[in-house]
């Protein structure tokens, strides 16, 4: 195997780990979104971040590599150099990388629409405690008890 050869095939271990580590990180938050475990989706902001800027110095080390060998620096220049220098490992490890790369797209899609969702449920709750603030004395006497009315418990309810 050349240098060249072997500079690919670590950054395409690299790459595939990291995008691995990535989608388990996606997997574990959308496990804390269905479970409505707010303290733990708090920190996934800082762990994503964090694996996306590694992700990305892996990427970049890739489009390197691809342009200091005249190829364009994106998944085409990448399956055009396995075509012409890769082995069978490397085109597998590749494949790979794009498979989880679908697998990340899609787990990002499904957490998204479950944020939309809490949002819209949170949104509907909020909605309807305004709405029985204005239609009464208050949704909480002095004493702290409640004076919800019946169609304020449906709304939310609803919520």
């Amino acid at each position: 195997m050349s240098s060249s050869s072997a500079q690919y095939a670590a950054v395409l271990a690299q790459e595939r780990d990291r995008v691995r580590e990535f989608l388990e990180l996606l997997q574990r938050e959308q496990a804390a979104l269905v479970a409505g475990d707010h303290d733990e989706l708090m920190a996934f902001t800082e762990q994503k971040a964090a694996h996306i800027l590694d992700l990305r110095r892996v990427s970049d080390t890739r489009s390197r590599l691809l342009a200091a060998h005249g190829l364009r620096a994106d998944k085409d220049g990448m399956s055009a150099w396995i075509e012409n220098f890769g082995d069978e490992p490397m085109r597998r490890t590749w494949d790979e990388i794009k498979a989880l790369a679908a697998q990340v797209r899609a787990a990002n899609e499904i957490n998204g629409a479950l944020v939309a969702a809490r949002l819209k449920h949170n949104q509907a709750a909020i909605a309807a405690l305004q709405a029985a603030a204005r239609g009464g004395p208050g949704v909480y006497g002095p004493d702290g008890a409640t004076r919800l009315t019946t169609s304020t418990t449906r709304a939310l309810a609803r919520a």
